[in-house]
């Protein structure tokens, strides 16, 4: 087996999943799956390219310098000039560079309107019963109905200026020796987009009553506390 020849079909193969991904991406088509597919081939093709510089390595050198002269081929010029430019225009977000982005998504949404925002309404449903979700999973003391609304890498801010993560707050609900049952009221909920809504309100029948922030993602098809503040009212 020929290693030139199996790196070679390695990059080629690699290169048609990067370029079908990269351009689903590019005309607004990507996904979850698609976005990692991406990202693993590319790693996968900076791997396999390492391989196929070093295979071929003289013919590369051969390509950029003349043999005679030893001076640089004209024909590595303008390869250089272009990845200049484009780093540049990309990096200043040069307003050609900026429309050539978004043309892709542009061509194919066409003179479609953007999606409006989620309403007011759903985001008060999903934010009230979050938060009665939250509650009584809380009350209660069971943490697997806490994890359904606040896994354990939630990032939590105490009214002590205390960061826990939702692992922690799960633990001292098993050390708990006395029932401690807390009311939530939401107060405000605003979604950012559609994946995403930034809820606030106070919670009661805890030892010391709090106003309360908490930001709300979907995953997974369902809506959970992903990152949590906690403030005393004089201090919010």
């Amino acid at each position: 087996m020929k290693s030139k020849n199996l790196v070679s079909l390695f990059v080629a193969a690699i290169f048609l999943v990067l370029a079908a991904t990269g351009l689903l991406i590019y005309f607004g088509q990507g996904s979850h799956i698609v976005d990692h597919t991406h990202a693993w081939f590319g790693m996968l093709f900076v791997t396999a390219a390492i391989f196929h510089i070093v295979n071929n390595w003289s013919s590369l050198v051969g390509y950029s310098r003349n043999r005679r002269t030893g001076s640089l081929q004209k024909e590595l010029i303008l390869p250089i000039l272009v990845a200049i430019v484009f780093a540049a225009g990309i990096g200043f977000d040069v307003p050609v560079f900026n429309k050539l982005a978004n043309a892709g998504k542009n061509w194919v949404r066409g003179n479609k309107p953007r999606p409006e925002s989620m309403p007011q309404t759903k985001v008060d449903s999903i934010a009230y019963a979050v938060e009665v979700a939250y509650a009584s999973a809380y009350s209660k003391g069971d943490t697997a109905a806490l994890a359904t609304v606040m896994n354990s890498k939630t990032a939590l801010l105490t009214e002590a200026g205390t960061l826990l993560h939702g692992s922690d707050v799960q633990q001292n609900l098993l050390k708990r020796t006395t029932p401690e049952v807390v009311q939530t009221k939401v107060t405000n909920a605003e979604a950012l987009d559609d994946q995403l809504i930034v809820v606030r309100g106070t919670l009661t029948g805890a030892s010391t009553p709090s106003v309360y922030t908490h930001v709300l993602r979907e995953q997974d098809k369902k809506w959970r506390i992903v990152a949590a503040q906690q403030a005393y009212p004089s201090v919010q």
